[in-house]
């Protein structure tokens, strides 16, 4: 008599990278593309200052308003600066100040958020009427005002941007939260005895980043928008330090007279700088919400 002897083998789930669940959910070619021109951008930006550029901020009379030509690749402005090197610079300078402003949001907005959404309440109600009053509040109109009392200085331009953030990011992780509360991990640190603030910052906080790294690029292409807004109508980075909004602002004066360069080409890095950082935030969104 024998006896069959049969095998098992057992079948583990292995998860996908995050770079294969990336490239499953939006196809090779939209992030390869999408994050190829953001870093090709970031790249520019910090090798700036060693790359065999022209001056940015270097004047030169006898050369103004010179349209692009093998020595001046997108021509130069009003005072002879050439305007591919400002372009380049003024990278370095609209996704910093940008950068900065939404992650002081993000500091501030994550937590409010998160002790609001955890506390629930009256506390809830207070943190949240006043971020709609914030959003609610004109933005442009705050700039002016906040700049007319404080000084127009890079740091205050970071801080107008970083106001308009905080609620963002508030609501956002309010709204993971709040389901949050009630699951067994949570309900586990609080039989545990840990105090409402540890359970919040060690073991909700952490849970509920994830919409808050998928909004991050959008919230930096909002930021470069009102950075050269501000810049645009003199509240914001002065000339001749190269920004984007500034540098379309002195442009726009000589469109008329078919200049077209001065404004055409900072216009054009500002268009595919928020361009991209949009593409990126909804392709890190659509990762988040399939769940794949």
């Amino acid at each position: 008599m024998t006896t069959a002897t049969t095998s098992t083998k057992t079948a583990t789930f292995v998860r996908p990278s995050f770079l294969r669940r990336l490239l499953d959910a939006n196809g090779l070619w939209r992030v390869t593309i999408n994050f190829g021109i953001l870093l090709a951008f970031i790249s520019l930006g910090i090798l700036a200052p060693v790359l065999p550029l022209q001056n940015p901020v270097k004047p030169n009379p006898m050369n103004t308003l010179q349209p692009p030509s093998a020595e001046h690749w997108f021509g130069t402005d009003r005072d002879g600066m050439d305007i591919f090197s400002r372009t380049i610079h003024a990278i370095r300078t609209d996704f910093t100040l940008a950068l900065s402003s939404v992650l002081i949001g993000i500091a501030l907005g994550v937590p409010l958020g998160a002790i609001s959404g955890y506390y629930g309440g009256l506390l809830d109600n207070v943190i949240t009427r006043i971020t709609e009053v914030f959003q609610g509040f004109p933005q442009i109109l705050f700039g002016m005002a906040f700049i007319a009392a404080a000084g127009n200085t890079l740091t205050n331009v970071v801080l107008i941007v970083a106001f308009y953030n905080i609620p963002v990011y508030s609501k956002m992780v309010r709204s993971v939260v709040v389901p949050l509360r009630d699951v067994e991990f949570v309900q586990a640190a609080r039989v545990a005895g840990n105090p409402s603030l540890i359970i919040v910052f060690r073991h909700i906080i952490p849970n509920a980043l994830v919409p808050v790294f998928a909004q991050l690029p959008l919230s930096c292409a909002y930021a470069v928008q009102m950075i050269a807004g501000l810049s645009f109508i003199g509240l914001g980075v002065e000339i001749p330090k190269p920004e984007w909004g500034s540098m379309i602002q002195v442009g726009a004066n000589y469109m008329v007279f078919g200049k077209w360069w001065l404004s055409v080409f900072p216009g054009l890095a500002l268009f595919y700088s928020v361009w991209v950082l949009n593409n990126i935030s909804d392709i890190l969104k659509s990762l988040w919400s399939k769940r794949v």
